[in-house]
């Protein structure tokens, strides 16, 4: 999105979580919200540029259903939302796997290479990942991922070849291979446990985190907490026990 006269306009950015603004189709917690405003002289700008970021906040949060804006910046009126320094996927492994053969196929990863087989956009040039990182935060695993940039689907892809390898299906010559230009297909992991965790901007945000936005947290966590101890009381009620 840009607005119309970069001469005439600004844009204020807000910063925001949910569960369906992502768009892998999972949670996110860092997706970007562009609005166009007129420009003020700088004096008047200084004055209310807090307001307009809070203002872009509100606005924000009074339109949408299961996403909550809770920081936001003033940025040029140039600004795209696709041009980031770096985006961070979060993908959850509910899986027991061994973490050092998951680092492993991770790691052949990194850099640049021909990511035809992990996606179903077509590619014409090289794509880069910047960092690779697998650590146990029981009862999961939690596989992070940066770059600039991905492609449709091309973190869940990445994340089935690795898993198939630590499950002794797939060998680090074949991802080396796919790597490679030759076109392989390890399959596709579901979008559930894939959160967008963060888009990282030239510039900071402010946090205005509404006392509304934060009830809603909470009751979210509650409910959750809840049908985590109905489950359990299912399991204990078929196990017959108390």
């Amino acid at each position: 999105m840009a607005c119309g006269s970069p001469s005439r306009s600004l844009m204020t950015v807000a910063r925001s979580m949910g569960t369906s603004d992502s768009p892998t189709g999972g949670p996110s917690r860092g997706s970007v919200w562009p609005r166009c405003e007129p420009r003020r002289s700088s004096e008047t700008q200084a004055n209310r540029s807090f307001a307009a970021r809070e203002a872009a906040v509100g606005a924000f949060n009074d339109r949408s259903r299961d996403v909550w804006a809770w920081a936001a910046a003033a940025v040029p009126a140039s600004f795209h939302p696709r041009h980031a320094l770096q985006r961070w996927y979060r993908y959850h492994i509910l899986d027991d796997l061994p973490l050092p053969a998951l680092r492993r196929a991770g790691s052949l990863f990194v850099g640049e290479h021909d990511f035809r087989s992990f996606t179903s956009d077509p590619l014409k040039t090289a794509l880069t990942i910047d960092e690779i990182s697998v650590t146990r935060s029981a009862p999961v695993i939690l596989f992070d991922i940066r770059a600039r940039t991905f492609r449709r689907s091309m973190v869940r892809r990445i994340v089935a070849a690795t898993i198939r390898h630590a499950n002794g299906e797939s060998s680090e010559a074949e991802l080396q291979a796919a790597l490679g230009g030759s076109r392989r297909d390890f399959g596709i992991v579901r979008p559930e446990p894939l959160f967008l965790m963060d888009v990282r901007y030239p510039f900071s945000m402010d946090v205005i985190l509404k006392h509304r936005v934060r009830d809603a947290w909470l009751s979210i966590g509650r409910d959750a907490e809840l049908r985590v101890r109905l489950i359990q009381a299912w399991h204990r009620a078929a196990l017959g026990e108390s």
